[in-house]
């Protein structure tokens, strides 16, 4: 081995970032269709925020009230996906990725809400900025924990309505 062509004080171009892991073991188990349905979900998700936020654009100076919603419908939707695709869909492959990556990773984006604080403080409004964040995060904790508590209660309900005590469903 040696030393990097480029940059000499960096390891050899050829060492592995994880010596545990062969070099193309990554490679070797990316599935082109997850990829897939994250990018499919990434494109509905940014156009559905790119639209409402559009839709309902906050002035520089209020309450960023579209950006709040969009984080915290998105924190409870990416709760109660997490669950369902757990404990009720565990058998779909494709459902976390499509809604989980894609969706709401790009329905939902923390920059936004440093951007937005940002912007209020910078014009002087500084309580408004503060109570943004402390809001969002209390809504987004919230709304996750929301999320959390209606997955767990479905599975139960698939259970009354079969009949039977831990029938799994399948998709």
């Amino acid at each position: 081995m040696t030393a990097h062509p480029h940059h000499p004080h960096h390891p050899p171009a050829d060492w592995p970032v994880d010596t545990d892991v062969e070099p193309n073991a990554v490679r070797r188990w990316i599935d082109p269709r997850i990829v897939g349905v994250i990018a499919i979900g990434g494109f509905v998700g940014g156009l559905a925020r790119y639209e409402l936020v559009t839709a309902w654009a906050a002035a520089t100076t209020g309450f960023p009230w579209s950006t709040f919603a969009v984080n915290t419908t998105g924190a409870f939707a990416l709760a109660l996906l997490v669950i369902v695709t757990t404990d009720v869909l565990s058998d779909s492959r494709y459902l976390r990725p499509l809604f989980g990556t894609g969706f709401c990773g790009a329905f939902t984006t923390f920059s936004s809400v440093a951007v937005a604080v940002d912007e209020l403080a910078g014009h002087g409004h500084a309580a408004t900025a503060a109570g943004y964040a402390a809001a969002s995060l209390a809504a987004g904790a919230a709304a996750a924990t929301a999320g959390v508590l209606l997955g767990r209660a479905i599975p139960s309900r698939v259970d009354e309505l079969s009949g039977e005590p831990g029938v799994e469903v399948k998709t």
